[in-house]
Formats: C-alpha cells, structure tokens, sequence
C-alpha cells in the first residue's frame, strides 16, 4: 500500500487524535498569523509616525556670543540630510491703535504699551513649537507660510474681544516708546490681513505683572517676509542675507530615530563656529507616541518567538507520546519491508493532511479577530487594518513555518523508532 494512503487511513481512522492535533494547528498558526500582522502593523507605524511628528533641532544663539542665527545660516542648514522643514522666528513689536488687546500690566494707564502686542515672524507658523506641542491649535483658516505678505493669525480671545474674523486687517504703526525702533522709523505702517485664527489648548500662568505684549492670548503670527521688510527699514545698510532669527532656528526632520546623528553631522559642518549657539533635540512627542508601538512591536516579535519554540516542544511531546503508542503498528510495517524512513515520511504526511486544513481555518480565523486584536491594543495601532497585514507573504510564511516545525517535530518523536534496529523492534513486540 502506498505511503499516502496509509497516511490517510490512519488520519481518518483516528478521529480524536486528528481533531485534538487540527485544533492545535489552528490555534498555534492563527497566533503565528496575527503576531506577524501585529510585527508588520506596528513597524509601519512607527515608520508613518516618524515622517509625521515634529521632531526638531534647535539652533540659538548662545549668551554674549557675536554670531547670529541669520539667513544665511538658515539657507545652510536647509540643506543638511534629515532636514525635511525648517522655521526660523523672530518676534518684534508695533503700537495697534484701535485694537483692544487682552487687559495686562498696562491696562487703563494710556501708556504706549497697552496697545502693543508680540508680532511672531515665522516662515511657517505651523512650525512654531506652540503648534508643534499643541498648545496652541489652528482653529479658522490657515497658517501663515513663507509665501506670505503682511498676513496675520490672531487668538479666537483677541478676535472675538475685537469682533475680528478671517479677512479683517490689523493695523500696526511704529510710535515712540515702541522697544526696538529709532525716531527715523516712527510713522512707519504695516495693515496685516487675518488668514487664520488659533485656539489656545493649554492655558500658562500669568499674573498682574505680566505686560499686554506677553499674554499668550495677545500674541500676532505673521509671516516672515513682513519682517524681513521692516527689517530692511530699521537698517537699509545691511544686505538681507545678514537678517536675524532672533528666536532661532528650527529644523523638522524626516526621521526622528535619527535626530542624535543628525544634530552630529550638523555640528561637523562649517557653516560656523558652534561653541558659539546652543544646539537642542526635541523629539519628545515622537519619544511619548512611538514608546507604545515600539513595545507592541518587540512583544510580537516575542510572542512569534515563543509560538515557534512552544509549538516545536507541545508538538514534539504529542508526537512523541503517540509514536510510543503506534510501536505495534511500527513492528507491523516493518515486517512487511517498509523501512523506518518510510514510516517516518508516513506519519510527516499525516500531520501535513492535518495542517493543511487547518492551516485554512487558522486564516479565516485570524481575519476574523484582527479587529477585536486592534481594539485591544488600543493607541495608533487601534485605527489600522490589522486584517490588511495577514498578506499572502505572511500566510505563505506561515504555512512554510507550520511544515518546517511540524517536520522537525515528527523527526525529534521518531528518533526513538530510527535509533532501533528493525529486528530490536520486532522482538520488544514478541516479549
């Protein structure tokens, strides 16, 4: 009788052992399917979060240091590999007849400083790191850019105290007393027309003491060529290149796992002499979202690792058991002339008349549990398609897996049968 036949009478035949090993298959291959799924969705993850949270690179000036953080530097440090974004900021200060700002120190004494607030120039303000670190959030609208030209966003407190909204103009004068400016520039007007409005999340502490021009709620975005402009004004002599990022400079990286090399090779450029700033890392919001992932992604790496370790031991043990069972049936076929490797092969084929089937349900089962497995890992991972993840590379992976280990099992349960001679087996019968 051929071997596959007297592997397929005896899967039939048996019916407790067939259906005990199927579901054991099943089990152990839906494991293997939606660990590897959970490997791969958690790796993606990671991957789309690193190209989409705002790790960046601070570059400021240090105290009494005599180079600045101006355009040209800016320009330079554009260019550095890992760089995807840049900002640069600088804050200056205007006198806003008509514009009631946010009451602060200066309320009701008619001074020059009630009505001045902090103009931020940014060349993204959606760069900023109070957007960055939401604690402030765009609300109407849109964020001013590096294309823009005397454009504004405001808070919703400033607007509403004002009765502003989207395509209003701020108007700002330079007046005496204003810090910053020379007489030469006193008359000098700027209309800034609002393309945006941001809500405050998280509120600071500020007390009595606190000027107009400091209160969060009165702070002015505006765009970066506004500045550059008036700069110009303040000092005609000086080239544009020679503008200064008096906030500093921020560079938005592609890859925040890779910030500690990137501020590395930043540093060995010679675009200046960088004892002279200080150089900070912020990838603490990559750090806080990625740290769950990360630890879902190593525990399935784990769990496939002890699935495969576990499923070589139970299987071996069953096995094992059962091929101790079978020595009558053994000594039979050996008396006919089969020969141990061909039982051997038998009883691999039995298991793999077993697997396949159940290697089919392990896949419709692991389809079905994917979203109940997404759900209850909870965070990033719990908007994705787990189910998108159990691909045909993973199911062939799988099944691949399922016959190496079912072989390397069946071998390790056999060594007692092929360390005998045939005759030794025929006479433990016969005692």
């Amino acid at each position: 009788m051929p071997t596959s036949k007297r592997a397929w009478l005896y899967v039939v035949r048996n019916k407790k052992r067939t259906t005990l090993l199927f579901l054991l298959l099943v089990v152990l291959m839906a494991i293997s399917q939606l660990g590897l799924a959970l490997h791969a969705a958690s790796g993606e993850a990671v991957k789309n979060l690193r190209s989409s949270i705002g790790g960046y690179i601070t570059i400021q000036t240090a105290v009494d240091s005599e180079q600045n953080t101006d355009e040209v530097l800016l320009q330079q440090l554009s260019t550095l590999d890992n760089v995807s974004k840049y900002n640069g900021v600088d804050p200056y200060y205007m006198y806003t007849e008509g514009l009631e700002l946010i009451p602060g120190s200066y309320r009701g004494t008619g001074m020059v400083g009630e009505f001045v607030p902090k103009f931020v120039a940014c060349t993204d303000s959606s760069l900023h790191e109070r957007f960055v670190g939401a604690s402030f959030l765009l609300a109407e609208g849109r964020h001013i850019t590096e294309d823009d030209l005397h454009k504004a966003m405001v808070s919703q407190e400033l607007a509403q105290r004002n009765g502003l909204s989207l395509g209003d103009t701020i108007h700002a004068s330079v007046v005496e007393g204003v810090a910053g400016w020379q007489p030469e520039q006193y008359g000098t007007e700027v209309g800034f027309e609002i393309v945006g409005i941001y809500q405050i999340a998280r509120n600071e502490p500020s007390d009595p003491t606190t000027p107009e021009s400091e209160l969060q709620e009165n702070m002015i975005f505006t765009d970066i060529s506004t500045a550059k402009e008036l700069y110009a004004l303040k000092f005609p002599d000086r080239p544009a290149e020679s503008f200064v990022y008096s906030l500093g400079i921020f560079l938005f990286l592609d890859d925040p796992a890779l910030m500690e090399q990137t501020a590395t090779d930043l540093q060995a450029q010679p675009y200046a002499d960088w004892d002279n700033y200080v150089i900070s890392q912020n990838d603490t919001r990559y750090q806080s979202a990625a740290a769950p992932i990360q630890k879902a992604e190593t525990l399935s790496l784990v769990l496939l690792l002890v699935i495969l370790v576990l499923s070589i031991g139970i299987l071996a043990l069953i096995l094992l058991m059962w091929t101790r069972e079978r020595m009558t049936e053994v000594g039979i076929l050996i008396s006919l002339g089969i020969s141990q490797k061909a039982i051997t092969r038998q009883i691999i084929l039995e298991n793999y008349i077993i697997g396949l089937p159940a290697f089919a349900v392990s896949l419709l089962v692991s389809l079905a549990l994917s979203g109940t497995i997404g759900k209850l890992i909870g965070g990033m991972l719990q908007d994705i398609q787990l189910a998108s993840y159990i691909s045909p590379m993973h199911a062939a992976f799988v099944l691949i897996g399922a016959a190496i280990v079912i072989s390397i099992a069946v071998l390790l349960a056999s060594i007692s049968i092929m360390q005998k001679k045939p005759k030794d087996i025929l006479t433990d019968l016969s005692s």
